[in-house]
């Protein structure tokens, strides 16, 4: 099997962009670079799939060795660039340039392959004629700064692609590909190096390099283009590249030397970046043809990702998706020009332990959430807007905003957006109405994050405030609020006006703690008007734990804060469960409810008119 041949570029007489600019193009995003990787390979796959198909990725951490890594060296880097030309990288105490890093006794190879996605077709020469074809293969791996042409899609510039370089500690890429070209499957194999600019005579003439480097096959015309074909096929298999047929569509992009401080870790940070990044994508209530299927494996084992929904806080954020993508929640809007900018959606709960692949410090995932996830309709992530946390952090919440997929709205939110595609910076718009559009949406958006948690003093219907646990705190454990508990009847209007229901209870009251069997309970009282003329009702109570003034339901509470209804006595009959026919009954009900050491709990009332249980 022939090697593959090393071509470097000359400046041209116009001029060009030099290997160490290249490298800058990057420039300093707010994610770190394997994030940032993560994101931008990621969403590049998502944007190359086929409208209505879904994707599959592939993310493989490999180290060669011994035979292995010098068929590798072999095939793919028999023909290196001058030494004297290369950057001096040094880190600990090694030179990281290309030659450094072939000359090792192992070699990383971290590889990000997606399937049913276009791959990277059209002609492989920048200066062709495309002929309708787009130009995937050019664009990637030949030009610089190419603009987006997938209409919604997640990317605006070519820019990121700089990322996989700045992975590699030699900047140095292999791209393996099954794609179409003028309307035929193809397979091709090309590698790239960006190095310093440089001067060199070894054509017999000074000539002036650009740095920049690729790895192919001779082109019969002073340069290189990709191994095609069979001769693809068989080189991508001897280089140990995943297996792809002209069914499996795709392209695969191995970065030579990542940076990967300590493999140990590997797992949990490309767990987290990949959740973080692409639970939208991953929902069980994602579309079929919008679902993202990741795999991941490093050094021979397979690492399971968990579900967004079993995720935390991922469950919460997933809530307030599946809110949002139906218009629940809040409309933002835009005055003027009016405009519908896009939808809100926040909810809350108990905080839940973190999942064990969570890194203990330095963590993507917050303690406690209190986070909006802003996105346009692609729905993948730009960034987690943070907001004001609940006192009690026991509880959080999780919120999503999806910009309008109105085109100018979008296009507004998607030119906010930096190279590194991490945030919304309306600094970027020129002045007008794509300029208020963004700035409007982020005000608003930033005034329910820091409104939200706030602690909430909820009314009856009578104008009463509802029963205050506040007194009986230091017995209750940590109480962070007030709370309302009124029962389904209605009250008379505070101007004495209205119809009352011939059926009614009272809100329940706290009447007193005690230990039984070595659990702490609460006892609660309310009265309960009956005129008999609906024997068959149920009243049913529900315990539930009282957070910030909050009620939460008793289904699903984290470890230590588990509650239970004891039972429920109407008039003196006590009845063991929830439920008790209320009959011609009324007066005193009283329930007791177990309760956490450090937690406050409350009682609902309900009625049900059907069939007694």
């Amino acid at each position: 099997m022939t090697p593959l041949t090393l071509y470097s570029e000359p400046f041209a007489k116009t001029g060009n962009i030099a290997g160490e600019g290249f490298r800058r193009l990057l420039g300093r995003p707010a994610l770190g670079l394997l994030q940032t990787v993560i994101r931008e390979a990621i969403q590049n796959s998502v944007d190359a799939a086929p409208e209505g198909s879904p994707v599959d990725v592939k993310l493989r951490y490999r180290v060669l060795i011994g035979e292995e890594l010098e068929r590798f060296r072999k095939l793919a880097f028999s023909h290196l660039p001058p030494m004297a030309t290369e950057p001096e990288d040094i880190e600990d105490g090694e030179k990281h340039n290309i030659h450094g890093v072939l000359e090792g006794s192992q070699l990383g190879i971290f590889e990000i392959c997606d399937f049913n996605t276009t791959g990277l077709g059209g002609p492989t020469r920048a200066d062709a004629v495309s002929a309708g074809e787009k130009l995937d293969f050019v664009n990637f791996l030949r030009n610089v700064g190419a603009a987006r042409d997938t209409n919604l899609g997640g990317g605006t510039y070519g820019y990121g692609k700089t990322s996989l370089y700045a992975l590699s500690r030699c900047s140095t890429i292999i791209a393996d590909s099954q794609t179409t070209s003028a309307g035929r499957p193809v397979r091709r194999i090309m590698g790239c190096h960006l190095g310093n600019a440089f001067e060199d005579d070894r054509s017999g003439t000074p000539k002036r390099y650009t740095g920049r480097h690729w790895w192919g096959q001779d082109d019969g015309d002073g340069g290189v283009d990709p191994v095609e074909g069979d001769d693809a096929v068989r080189l991508a298999l001897a280089l140990g590249l995943p297996e792809r047929n002209e069914g499996l569509t795709g392209t695969t992009i191995a970065i030579i030397a990542p940076h990967v401080d300590d493999v140990a870790t590997l797992p949990s940070d490309l767990v987290e970046s990949i959740l973080w990044n692409f639970w939208p994508r991953m929902c069980a209530s994602t579309p079929s043809n919008r679902k993202l299927a990741i795999n991941l494996e490093i050094e021979g084992v397979n690492i399971p990702i968990p579900e967004p929904e079993s995720f935390p806080p991922l469950d919460l954020f997933a809530q307030a998706l599946a809110q949002a993508r139906i218009g629940e929640g809040e409309q933002v809007h835009c005055q003027r020009p009016k405009a519908l900018l896009g939808n809100l959606a926040i909810t809350h709960g108990m905080r839940s332990p973190r999942a064990p692949i969570v890194k203990k410090t330095e963590s993507l995932i917050p303690r406690a959430a209190s986070h909006i996830a802003l996105m346009r309709p692609v729905e993948l992530v730009v960034r987690y807007l943070p907001g004001e946390a609940f006192p009690d952090d026991r509880l959080e919440w999780a919120g999503v905003f999806i910009c309008s997929n109105v085109k100018d709205i979008e296009r507004a939110f998607a030119d906010a957006e930096p190279p590194a595609h991490d945030d919304w910076s309306p600094d970027m718009l020129p002045k007008g109405r794509e300029k208020t559009f963004v700035n409007v949406a982020l005000r608003e958006i930033r005034q329910a994050a820091q409104t939200f948690a706030l602690p909430k003093n909820t009314t009856t219907g009578t104008g009463e405030k509802g029963p205050s646990l506040a007194g009986t705190a230091t017995k209750l454990g940590k109480l962070l609020g007030q709370t309302s508990s009124k029962g389904p009847g209605r009250s008379a209007s505070p101007s004495g006006g209205g119809t009352r229901k011939k059926i009614s209870i009272s809100p329940p009251r706290f009447v007193k703690l005690e230990t039984i069997d070595d659990k702490r309970t609460a006892f609660f009282e309310a009265h309960l008007k009956n005129d008999g003329s609906k024997p068959d009702m149920l009243l049913i109570a529900t315990p539930q734990l009282v957070i910030d003034g909050s009620l939460e339901d008793a289904t699903d509470l984290p470890p230590g804060y588990e509650i239970s209804l004891l039972d429920l006595t109407l008039r003196g009959e006590e009845t063991v469960g929830n439920a008790v026919r209320i009959g011609s009954n009324g007066g005193s009900v009283v329930c007791r409810v177990t309760m956490p050491d450090d937690a406050a709990v409350g009682v609902k009332f309900t009625f049900d008119e059907g069939d007694a249980a």
